[in-house]
């Protein structure tokens, strides 16, 4: 028996089961199954789906004479938009009792950049997809909706500028898009840009995908035995499954990766056409069902997964019940809200201002009223208030941060000085973030002591003069390049000032150790070999006492375990959580400062004119580290190795209660 391409504006139910098929991947993947761990293949899948049933559709109006541009937009807004609005506002309004007001602010720029159809270039700015901090973002998931928005705004117009070409044609500009926009998004991938896996030229070959097919078949119709339409359909679901069970977050994306399950969705709907004994698999009831939510189940799923993790909820029973809340709510959604309102007859007109002018305005409106009440703290009780002040902010967030921070050149020490700055005793503090977060510190130092202390700190980067000139990730390149400059200019800078004679170094120090052993042990991340960051910091410090510096450490602060992120700031935010428990074994904290105590021992045995300040040990007793010192939250909101403002200015005061003369004893001359 054979079978042919079926007209080209029939619904195929099959289409529904696979994008059940793609929503399902995506939910278990980011619910942290493990197995699925490449189950955001199915975002992949789903690039596919929409350029083929776009593609399709507008041909299809085409030949009947019907094809708007008005009416498609139109219907695009209306079809995408009220669930979208809905899950926006709910997350909002979630965020805004049980979220922290410096992140909802970025929640309302968020929103903002998916209404104007750009909040894929907003996240790629914000965060990596598989970023530590990723799952902070309540609406990390919508990049995927600006990338197929992007998409329906060009479609349109190219397949009217080629509407008039024969199919030959048609098809062999389009295929050659789609190879272009292959080897760019390979291309970009290689480079390891920020933007290649948000960025619409690095997806638009998955979109094409669809629409490369859809042209294929107009102009070589498929006449085949059922069976081989039967293996195809096989074929495609066994790769799109391989692709999600052993892709995970370390596999480069999109590029080559990306085109092996796009080609799995191409052998599916290619088998749909024609497919007997197997088509059931995708338009048995429950599949097509699911295909028919699947775009609001993918809306909620994440803002739902985001709330629990929010309220520590994170087990895998938590993540199944967060899966269970999410279908119930795209059932209600599907019925009450999107059905309703994609059936509305509403004007263009109409439809464009209730569902994009109003929220626009709306959003920027609410936008205006945060930059006026410090993110609507004003509103928020007074313990709210004070959480903020002591962890909402950092001294990053600061107007002095942007001149005197992570910047490659020398920073002018007119306005990068700390201490007593018209001290004749001058001093400057090298390090990286762990430097920086220590400024208040440092300038209450300086002004105890006598000191004007400038500061040349650089995120990422040892306090070295040669930091590796590759970075093992290629992600880091860029980086890597900035921080040897910053490291050659400021080593170079200090050397050359006479009236400098104190350098304090400060840093993640087991950030730059590579522990590893054997032959072809790889670099780190940031570049580094075994041994390096001691060879590197030794010649520096060699270097800086030859002429006639005294370098002092500051041996870090303890990281807190992920469970005690926001610890101290949730005993204020979250129901039953007052009584938290925010500290943790002291054993914990000194498994890692061995790593930072060798380092600094090393330098002390080939160097005993350096000096340590300890500055690790302030939070702990003999038991245990603390999150808090006497009621204060030391870390940030949403991080768990920086400290907030509150912490910045406490901390010099416990130090110097806790090591009493230690800083006189390493600012006194030695032999």
């Amino acid at each position: 028996m054979t079978a042919t391409a079926p007209a080209p504006n029939r619904y195929l139910p099959e289409i529904d089961g696979l994008r059940a098929l793609a929503v399902l991947l995506v939910l278990l993947c980011h619910a942290r199954f493990t197995a699925v761990a490449g189950g955001y293949i199915g975002v992949d899948v789903f690039f596919v789906i929409s350029g083929y049933v776009v593609c399709r559709s507008i041909l299809a109006d085409q030949q009947a004479g019907t094809f708007s541009l008005r009416q498609f937009y139109t219907r695009r807004l209306k079809r995408l938009a009220p669930a979208l609005l809905l899950v926006m506002a709910a997350t909002l309004a979630f965020c805004l009792v049980y979220n922290f007001p410096g992140s909802n602010l970025t929640l309302l720029k968020s929103i903002r950049a998916v209404l104007l159809l750009n909040a894929n270039i907003f996240l790629a700015r914000q965060t990596g997809y598989f970023d530590l901090q990723a799952d902070k973002h309540p609406l990390l998931h919508t990049w995927s909706l600006s990338v197929e928005e992007q998409f329906y705004l060009v479609v349109p117009l190219l397949l009217l500028m080629v509407a008039r070409l024969r199919a030959g044609y048609t098809l062999a500009l389009v295929a050659g898009l789609w190879a272009a926009a292959l080897a760019w998004s390979w291309y970009d991938v290689s480079r390891a840009t920020p933007g290649a896996y948000f960025y619409l030229q690095g997806r638009l070959f998955e979109l094409l995908c669809g629409v490369v097919l859809v042209f294929a078949l107009r102009s070589f119709p498929i006449t085949a035995r059922r069976v081989w339409y039967d293996a195809m359909l096989l074929a495609g679901l066994a790769v799109i499954l391989v692709c999600g069970l052993r892709y995970n977050a370390g596999t480069p994306m999109p590029g080559i990766n990306a085109l092996w399950p796009c080609l799995g969705a191409v052998l599916v709907i290619v088998g749909i056409e024609g497919a007997h004994y197997c088509r059931v698999l995708l338009s048995n009831r429950v599949a097509v069902f699911l295909g028919k939510i699947s775009y609001v189940l993918y809306l909620w799923h994440w803002p739902v997964i985001f709330a629990f993790g929010r309220l520590g909820w994170q087990s895998a029973g938590a993540m199944s019940a967060a899966l269970g809340l999410s279908l119930a709510l795209a059932v209600a959604t599907h019925y009450f809200v999107e059905n309703p309102l994609r059936r509305a007859r509403w004007s263009p007109v109409k439809t464009a201002a209730l569902l994009f002018l109003l929220p626009v305005l709306t959003v920027l409106a609410l936008l205006q009223v945060a930059r006026k009440t410090d993110n609507f703290m004003a509103w928020y009780p007074a313990h709210y208030q004070q959480d903020n002040a002591d962890a909402g902010s950092t001294v990053f967030d600061r107007p002095r941060a942007r001149q005197c921070w992570s910047q490659v050149e020398v920073t002018p020490s007119a306005l990068c000085t700390v201490g007593d700055a018209t001290s004749p005793r001058k001093a400057v503090l090298l390090g990286d973030s762990h430097a920086y977060h220590l400024i208040d510190f440092i300038d209450q130092l300086g002004k105890e002591h006598g000191l004007a202390i400038h500061d040349m700190t650089f995120t990422m980067c040892a306090p070295i003069e040669d930091s590796p000139e590759r970075a093992g990730d290629p992600g880091f390149q860029q980086h890597a390049q900035e921080c040897r400059a910053h490291g050659r200019n400021t080593i170079a800078w200090v050397l050359s000032r006479p009236e400098i004679s104190v350098v304090f170094m400060s840093a993640v120090w087991d950030l730059y150790q590579n522990t590893g052993t054997g032959a072809g042990v790889q670099p780190t991340g940031h570049g580094f070999l075994p041994g390096q960051i001691n060879t590197e910091l030794a010649r520096t410090i060699g270097k800086l006492e030859a002429a006639g510096k005294r370098v002092v450490f500051l041996d870090d602060l303890p990281l807190l375990p992920a469970s005690l992120e926001n610890c101290v700031s949730n005993r204020v935010y979250l129901p039953g959580r007052a009584h938290d428990e925010c500290s943790f074994p002291r054993a914990e904290a000194d498994v890692r400062y061995r790593d930072i105590d060798a380092i600094l021992a090393d330098m002390h045995a080939r160097f005993p004119r350096t000096a340590t300040l300890h500055t690790y040990d302030v939070p702990c007793d003999a038991q245990r580290c603390h999150a808090s010192i006497k009621g204060t939250g030391l870390y940030a909101h949403n991080d768990r190795g920086h400290l907030g403002a509150g912490g910045s200015a406490t901390y010099y005061r416990a130090y110097r209660a806790r090591h009493p003369g230690e800083i006189e004893q390493a600012l006194a001359e030695r032999p």
